[in-house]
């Protein structure tokens, strides 16, 4: 699996992210994660909360999401 580093994170971010996973018993990590894929239409843990993010499947109106094979 790729790895990415996001620098330079508004410590109020970093705090929702951390309280937003906490509540559900995840880490801040895997919060990040699902809020990346929840962004571009993506699958996402049990217990994510969707609201203010496109349906599953939906990617975000005009924004380019990742190359997606036809197959």
């Amino acid at each position: 699996m790729a790895r990415i580093t996001i620098r330079n994170v508004d410590e109020s971010t970093l705090q929702w992210l951390r309280g937003r996973g906490a509540r559900r018993g995840v880490s801040m990590e895997q919060e990040a994660r699902d809020v990346l894929s929840a962004a571009l239409g993506l699958s996402t843990t049990e217990g994510f909360d969707r609201r203010g993010f496109p349906p599953e499947g939906e990617e975000m109106a005009d924004e380019p999401g990742p190359a997606r094979s036809q197959e």
